[in-house]
């Protein structure tokens, strides 16, 4: 079938002729291109009438459009190319074929739009089709084609409303800041800590990064996390980056039976913690969870599992483990976790509406390891490490061997990074791969 046949000329023309009389009107169109008319002709007068209202040129006559389209030899080559009759026997034509209402123009660009998205859509599918009558290309090159393809096209034929003040829309602003709002009282996904929910919640459209040294547990936390949200109902995947599915899915166990780590990878467990380990095999089955591992993970691949995943199974957490580069060269390297990080906040968790949680290292002296461009970008910054035997002599056995310190908080209360009494107290238990909150340590705030 021939693409030309998606057209709607009688549509085409309603629109030129609208705006003879009404020129205004393309302010309320910003969304409609020339190249969306199947018409040359149209694309040309449709280009010259909003090259002049835009030099605030209201009065739409043939010697206007004849100076405006010989203005630009690329438009004066395709009329002639075309061999279009004079531009004063089109305005009669088109004359006859306006609307006289803002609504019914509005209708006639929108079908322009859709045809034209009709037409793109049809030869990007060709060209996918012929990709898959070739032997060089494999499942996942077609797939990422795929999602990649229809995202694109989404994106460009996205109708951009009209410019309006905050006010006309601030109901619905507020409506969603109520919906938003858990029964709990809290904005967002909870944290597994009540004390963390004191900072910030997982909210959709922003991105958490737990910040560690070397071994530190930045995983354990993540895991902690994201099983806490599926006992809740939230519908998580996670992406690993350093740690095989089947790896994963022991610390996962441990940490549902509480049964050592050691004694599952060996088998040395009781019948009644045999039973545990089944009960919790059966309710991993029963959960909205997906655990992929890939060490390359590229950002087209992501976005594409991501959007798949909220389609197909209403993905709204997504754990990423970790941020991280092998590039030797230290200026590239920044580069690449500043722009890994971009992209999880900004494509995945603001166009996706994911919440986003994920983890980066830290340098030996307690900086952002590689990038401090990571920061840029984050929305909630938490470091994150064992308690030196000074602390936990200081703050006693009741107060945990590890810490948390919300340095940098976009989405509420921060505290100093060189405030060295601030920070939030845990209890790490690595034989179990679990985290538990404990009791708080006295702060004394001198300031």
């Amino acid at each position: 079938m021939d693409v030309k046949q998606i057209s709607d000329i009688q549509s085409e023309s309603g629109v030129i002729g609208t705006l003879i009389y009404h020129p205004d009107y393309i302010l309320h169109t910003d969304y409609l291109l020339p190249n969306y008319f199947s018409g040359v002709e149209n694309g040309c007068l449709y280009w010259a009438i909003q090259d002049l209202y835009r030099e605030g040129i209201t009065n739409i006559d043939a010697y206007n459009i004849s100076n405006k389209l010989q203005s630009n030899s690329g438009i004066t080559r395709k009329l002639q190319e075309y061999n279009l009759p004079a531009v004063q026997e089109f305005m009669e034509l088109y004359k006859q074929a306006a609307r006289h209402s803002l609504e019914e123009y509005k209708m006639l660009a929108d079908s322009i739009v859709t045809c034209a998205f009709k037409r793109d859509l049809v030869k990007e599918s060709n060209e996918i089709i012929d990709e898959c009558f070739s032997n060089k290309y494999d499942l996942d090159h077609l797939s990422n084609r795929v999602y990649s393809k229809l995202d694109s096209l989404t994106q460009k034929y996205i109708a951009t409303a009209e410019v309006q003040t905050l006010g006309e829309n601030i109901d619905d602003y507020w409506n969603e800041i109520c919906s938003r709002r858990t029964s709990n009282g809290l904005c967002g996904i909870p944290s597994k800590y009540p004390i963390l929910n004191e900072y910030f919640t997982y909210e959709t459209g922003e991105l958490v990064i737990i910040q560690a040294r070397y071994k530190q547990g930045k995983s354990v936390f993540l895991l902690n996390e994201v099983v806490h949200k599926l006992k809740n109902g939230v519908p998580t995947l996670v992406i690993d980056t350093e740690m095989q599915t089947r790896l994963y899915v022991e610390r996962l166990i441990s940490h549902l039976t509480g049964i050592e780590i050691k004694r599952i990878k060996t088998g040395s467990y009781s019948q009644e913690e045999e039973k545990k380990i089944k009960d919790s095999l059966n309710w991993i089955k029963k959960q909205p969870f997906v655990h992929i591992y890939d060490p390359q993970m590229t950002d087209e691949k992501m976005y594409s599992i991501c959007k798949m995943l909220k389609y197909k199974m209403g993905l709204t957490f997504f754990c990423y483990d970790y941020l991280k580069s092998n590039e030797p060269d230290t200026g590239r390297n920044s580069n690449i976790l500043g722009d890994r990080c971009d992209f999880l906040k900004n494509r995945i968790a603001g166009e996706l509406d994911l919440a986003v949680l994920s983890a980066c290292q830290l340098g030996r002296s307690g900086e952002v390891a590689d990038s401090d461009k990571i920061n840029r970008h984050l929305s909630v910054g938490i470091k994150w490490g064992r308690k030196t035997e000074k602390m936990r002599i200081t703050d006693s056995d009741e107060c945990g061997n590890a810490y948390a310190k919300v340095y940098v908080n976009r989405l509420g209360e921060q505290v100093m990074d060189d405030d060295e009494q601030a920070y939030i107290d845990f209890l790490f238990d690595g034989k179990t791969m679990t985290i538990y909150q404990a009791k708080q340590h006295e702060y004394c705030n001198d300031f």
